[in-house]
């Protein structure tokens, strides 16, 4: 299984150097919509992490989803790179 991001180039750029399997940079609605149709279409993808702030772009969207009987992919919404992150 694959992991995908879909968030700013920021975030996309440094998950690249993490070795994650696929990046797409997302600025706006229908770049996040588009996306995000685009992994759950492939079905090597089992985990679309989504960042806060395009997470809140396709809201709507990512429920629906979410609510599918399918099992996979998982999607996971994760800070963004600028929000501060929880004391471990």
């Amino acid at each position: 299984m694959k992991v995908a991001l879909l968030a700013s180039r920021r975030m996309v750029v440094g998950f690249n150097l993490g070795g994650i399997h696929a990046g797409y940079t997302c600025e706006n609605e229908e770049e996040a919509l588009a996306s995000l149709e685009r992994c759950r279409k492939d079905r090597d993808i089992g985990i679309i992490l989504v960042s806060s702030t395009v997470a809140s772009m396709i809201q709507d969207r990512i429920q629906e989803m979410k609510r599918s009987p399918d099992m996979i992919p998982v999607i996971s919404v994760i800070p963004d790179d600028d929000e501060p992150g929880l004391p471990c």
